[in-house]
């Protein structure tokens, strides 16, 4: 996207942070953002959800209403901007509050949010983030024929956008879809490829749910859930602490 808005630099640092594990840094720059008069106002929205995505992927789906809440506040003109970072701002709000209520169990929200997003003009970055959640909705609420759908989705846009980071998470998702849809060698060969690529980019947070992922399918030696467990161990000392997921809990968007 094109376009000059004072702190969108600081706020791609501080989600970079944020995707390596850095969490207690990411929400330091985030709320220094926030605090600087000069900040424009869809950075600011930004800020505010990222801080939600943060706080949700340690599993906090309802405290992090508040703050996708906030965002979609002062975005709200962006559903009818013609400033596509402030459109964008807009959705990344819409997105969060469906990820926030799909993480609580209210499906029927979760999917209105998701509707409503649809409905407005995406970049890419959004709409491949709209189609994980999408995709996410349809693991979590049993409708598998929208899971596949979304994830199919989702590797047609991230290939498109061409970032490592986002190629990555998606792959992980279409792993756990294969997961759910019982076959078990596309989940093992997605969530290995997943496992190991993350190491490589050094973003800890996605390592740790592909071992979670893999130590449920693939337990062999223990090796995953080892992983996992040291993993999860080190983002706590990053201020990024991860409760075990148990059945029908999901973190992250």
């Amino acid at each position: 996207m094109t376009g000059e808005h004072a702190g969108l630099t600081q706020w791609q640092r501080a989600v970079e942070l944020g995707a390596q594990g850095w969490a207690a840094a990411a929400r330091t720059a985030l709320a220094a953002l926030v605090a600087d008069p000069r900040t424009s106002t869809a950075v600011v929205s930004l800020a505010h959800s990222t801080r939600a995505s943060l706080i949700r992927q340690s599993g906090g789906h309802a405290a992090a209403r508040a703050g996708d809440g906030r965002a979609c506040a002062l975005a709200v003109a962006g559903a009818d901007s013609d400033d596509e970072w402030l459109s964008a701002a807009w959705m990344d709000g819409l997105v969060g509050l469906a990820a926030d209520n799909l993480g609580i169990g209210d499906f029927a929200a979760s999917r209105r949010l998701l509707d409503r997003a649809a409905a407005c003009r995406a970049d890419a970055r959004t709409a491949l983030r709209l189609s994980w959640v999408r995709s996410e909705w349809g693991l979590y609420s049993g409708d598998l024929t929208v899971a596949r759908a979304a994830a199919a989705r989702s590797a047609d846009l991230a290939e498109a956008l061409d970032s490592p980071r986002h190629g990555l998470k998606t792959g992980l998702i279409a792993a756990a879809v294969a997961t759910a849809t019982g076959d078990t060698e596309a989940a093992v060969r997605g969530g290995r490829a997943a496992y190991d690529r993350a190491g490589e980019l050094g973003l800890l947070p996605l390592r740790w749910a592909a071992a979670t992922l893999l130590a449920g399918v693939d337990p062999g030696t223990g090796e995953y859930a080892a992983s996992a467990a040291e993993l999860r161990s080190v983002l706590a000392r990053r201020g990024m602490p991860l409760a075990p997921l148990r059945p029908g809990e999901r973190h992250g968007r």
